[in-house]
């Protein structure tokens, strides 16, 4: 597909696969478990020739490093990664410290096309935009490379500083309306799905839309929740759910499916307006992939790491070909 801002063919965009988080699962060939967003787990899907998706967080010397949350805990110890330097995070994490998103970049040299996803984008981090885009703009001449992020500004802002990458708006209903009206933070949701729509139709080449068939989104109820940490999520949930009236839930999984129904409407006229490119993520199993597949989108990312590493990459292969 051609973007006419960049005016470049991007087979990211020709109804492809991409890995989520790289190839992660467990690893038969050597017996163990690559963890994803790791140098591993995208070195897997680069040798393999599969396009794949990376987050990214910034440290304290604005390096970015592949990272999903800001906090990784070991040994009881949580290590907030943009408190620290990153050799800080080497001294502190050993094994555990997260991979430099230049050394992916750089051991990649273009053979994959590669989505990097900003998750700690604020549009006042002006180094971090700074030293980001002069990192893109290096491997960007080599091969493809797919710079998305949730913050609208911070996508405006980063865009006039960037060459041949493409920009992608990514669009999802994180949170229900109840849960909008637990503290102001989180109020902040529902203006930013609307602002990101209106900035992707004037600014950024793709958008990324959440998988609204995953049965998941549908089951929402955070704002009930408590915030004991050592309980999984799972298990607060299913505790909850037996407590709550059957009248109250009911009514909470209608208004997700409405918001769910108002977003994929808006996401549709977005792409019939502007006529721009659309990508799913994330796709779990074949039962997500078929209702997704008659919609209007390019290109899917893609987990199916409970199959196992060489489970995973069959699977896109034989999707891809």
């Amino acid at each position: 597909m051609i973007i006419k801002r960049l005016n470049k063919n991007f087979s990211i965009l020709d109804n492809n696969l991409i890995a989520h988080k790289g190839i992660y699962g467990y690893f038969k060939k050597y017996h163990k478990y690559i963890e994803p967003n790791t140098f591993a787990s995208c070195k897997i899907a680069i040798d393999n020739k599969i396009d794949f998706e990376c987050d990214i967080r910034n440290t304290a010397d604005n390096i970015a490093v592949l990272a999903h949350d800001n906090v990784i805990s070991i040994n009881g110890n949580k290590i907030k990664v943009a408190s620290h330097t990153y050799d800080e995070l080497v001294e502190l994490l050993e094994d555990r410290a997260p991979a430099k998103l230049e050394d992916v970049l750089k051991y990649n040299n273009g053979k994959v096309g590669i989505i990097v996803d900003a998750k700690e984008a604020h549009i006042f981090f002006s180094k971090y935009r700074e030293n980001l885009s002069n990192l893109l703009n290096i491997y960007s001449s080599k091969g493809e490379i797919m710079l998305q992020s949730f913050n609208p500004f911070f996508m405006l802002s980063i865009k006039k500083h960037i060459k041949n990458v493409l920009t992608g708006q990514l669009i999802c209903r994180a949170k229900t309306i109840l849960d909008s009206f637990k503290a102001p933070k989180s109020a902040a949701y529902i203006y930013e799905r609307i602002i990101s729509i209106i900035c992707f139709i004037s600014g950024t080449d793709v958008i990324n839309m959440e998988n609204h068939s995953d049965e998941r989104w549908h089951l929402r109820t955070r704002f009930f929740i408590s915030k004991e940490e050592n309980i999984k999520i799972n298990d607060k949930r299913k505790a909850l759910l037996e407590k709550l009236n059957c009248t109250l839930y009911k009514g909470i999984k209608r208004l997700n499916k409405l918001v769910d129904k108002i977003q994929l409407k808006l996401v549709k006229m977005a792409h019939e307006l502007t006529k721009k490119p659309v990508l799913a993520f994330t796709i779990k199993n074949k039962n997500e992939f078929n209702k997704m597949e008659n919609l209007y989108i390019v290109s899917y990312i893609v987990d199916f790491s409970k199959y196992g590493v060489e489970e995973y990459i069959q699977k896109i292969k034989n999707k891809n070909q």
